[in-house]
């Protein structure tokens, strides 16, 4: 037993090294700027997703969220703060760690989720507790039923190529659950990945939605807030499916 141990501890050893020297020589870009990259694998990235996630302690490690997140995760009905209840870890742990490489603009959060704020190691270990979660509350939707005419939006430009049919997003491929997530934040950050201005926008969707008028953001923003939770609709399976490293 001790022999493998020492084993494992001999082949871990390099790869945290190479992962740091990785880190001091990288460079972070973002959108709009010469070798931007959508979905570039990170150092830092890289690693919390080799070390994994334990849900009981990210249980713990999210109480430092839950003044904006609130206790539950669900974020607030405005929008302000986003549903993050059943997320997908590799989203949630692209999205931490790209804050906090400088690649996502974020300044809000930025604060909560640096070092020491909040340690690498915890970050796999939030990720994995936020996408075991159901919310319990409703979330916010627009001030009139307008589905039909977003569904139309959503399926001609191809949204559900990334975010699937209905709003379940990709884990693998790092594409975020969008059902059910509140009005406010998915209105917000649609018109801020059309204008380039989050940092991290995926240059397929800022084609997708290039000619979206304000009517048509609040549209597909409304249709996808009323989509069921897609757990109801997918095996727990699928829906934890978990991401490998790049």
């Amino acid at each position: 037993m001790k022999k493998l141990l020492s084993i494992v501890i001999v082949l871990l050893f390099p790869l945290q090294m190479t992962v740091a020297q990785a880190s001091d020589a990288y460079t972070p870009k973002v959108y709009g700027k010469k070798g931007y990259v959508w979905d570039e694998m990170t150092p830092e990235r890289t690693e919390v997703l080799l070390r994994g996630g334990d849900p009981v302690k990210g249980k713990e490690s999210f109480r430092g969220c839950q003044g904006c997140h609130k206790a539950d995760a669900a974020g607030v009905r405005e929008g302000v703060y986003p549903r993050l209840t059943g997320q997908h870890a590799s989203v949630l742990i692209k999205q931490i760690t790209e804050i906090r490489a400088g690649i996502r603009n974020n300044p809000k959060m930025l604060p909560f989720v640096e070092d020491p704020a909040i340690a690498m190691e915890e970050i796999g270990d939030i990720a994995a507790y936020l996408s075991t979660l159901t919310s319990v509350r409703e979330n916010g939707k627009g001030a009139e039923d307008q589905s039909a005419r977003g569904k139309k939006l959503f399926t001609d430009n191809k949204c559900f190529e990334c975010h699937g049919k209905n709003g379940e997003g990709n884990a693998a491929k790092s594409y975020p659950v969008v059902a059910s997530q509140h009005f406010g934040y998915l209105l917000r950050e649609m018109k801020w990945i059309k204008q380039g201005v989050r940092g991290n926008s995926n240059p397929d969707m800022v084609k997708a939605i290039s000619k979206f008028s304000q009517n048509d953001f609040e549209a597909v923003a409304d249709y996808l807030s009323r989509l069921p939770d897609y757990r109801t609709i997918t095996t727990p399976a699928v829906a934890a499916a978990p991401a490998e490293a790049k």
